[in-house]
């Protein structure tokens, strides 16, 4: 009986924590090549704080990563809410937001590259806050530039699954590299 009860619990206990878990997808869609967007997904049960969303160009001529969290490309008199010119804030279970194409990442990153297609590569990492946990934890993809046969060229991700950055050691880098920013 002791035995059954301990199986029980267990089986509750690790279904709790799975439904606890964050969970923050990236997908690129809504257009081809340039003009596609990326989207930022929480599709856990708790609510996440997204705290900065960090880009990684790779390059021929090397590597360049960028802080893209604030929306550089709207003016003041664009936005009718301050809230609007940051990808900075609370995002609730099931809800998504964009966070821009390639060139308003390039834009806001302060990037210079000479054309897009001297992109190799790029890592979208999100970094969030929870509350119910009261850490950092984030999600990261890999997409690749791919050419086709007349000439265009388009984005292609190398995973099919959203990187999830959870375990101890990938919550301590993100919170270095946030706190490497701060100074």
């Amino acid at each position: 009986m002791v035995l059954i009860w301990v199986v029980y619990l267990q089986v509750f206990f690790t279904s709790f924590r799975r439904q606890r878990r964050p969970e923050i997808i990236i997908s690129l869609g809504a257009g081809f090549g340039k003009q596609a967007s990326w989207f930022v997904a929480n599709l856990g049960l708790e609510p996440v704080f997204v705290v900065d969303i960090i880009v990684r160009f790779e390059t021929a001529s090397g590597i360049a990563e960028a802080i893209v969290t604030d929306r550089t490309e709207m003016s003041d008199k664009d936005l009718a809410n301050p809230a609007e010119a940051t990808n900075q804030g609370p995002l609730s279970s099931g809800s998504f937001m964009s966070i821009g194409n390639l060139e308003t990442l390039l834009q806001r990153g302060n990037v210079e590259i000479g054309h897009a297609s001297e992109i190799r590569g790029l890592t979208i990492t999100v970094v969030a806050a929870t509350a119910a946990q009261g850490m950092v934890v984030g999600a990261s993809r890999h997409y690749r530039l791919q050419s086709s046969d007349d000439g265009d060229w388009y984005l292609l991700a190398t995973k099919l699954h959203t990187e999830q950055i959870r375990g101890r050691a990938g919550r301590r880098d993100l919170a270095r590299r946030l706190e490497d920013r701060l100074g």
